[in-house]
């Protein structure tokens, strides 16, 4: 009689871990949908840089904001470097590889838009401010 009553209450929680399963997949496919028609999608201008700074414009609401982008995504890849910086006593896993890649690349996101000024400088080009 015990062995059929734990049986049961493993199948009735198995079912239950079953449905709220379902339920949180089509939940999310829902919210995933919802919000993939309210933000702004990317319209097709030349080419695939067209479609991100149009998507970049959306953004920012500037017209050359695709560098302000870049700014925003290497602050945001630098504090990930930190935060994997600090995380490194505790995971020993985590190598300095793991924490020099992110924070080279959000250093020269950050930068770009100087490496722009100083190629055009150096091409002898008239500077555009960006």
């Amino acid at each position: 009689m015990r062995n059929f009553i734990l049986s049961v209450s493993v199948r009735l929680w198995v079912r239950v871990w079953l449905a709220m399963s379902t339920l949180h997949t089509r939940i999310t496919l829902a919210l995933t949908t919802m919000l993939g028609s309210v933000t702004l999608p990317a319209h097709a201008s030349d080419d695939i840089f067209g479609m991100l700074d149009n998507v970049a414009d959306g953004a920012e609401g500037s017209t050359n904001s695709l560098v302000k982008f870049a700014k925003f995504g290497g602050v945001g890849l630098v504090i990930i470097s930190i935060v994997l910086w600090v995380a490194k006593k505790k995971n020993p896993q985590i190598t300095w590889g793991w924490i020099l890649t992110p924070l080279g690349a959000g250093c020269i996101l950050i930068a770009i838009d100087q490496f722009i000024k100083k190629g055009q400088s150096t091409l002898q080009l008239n500077p555009v401010d960006l």
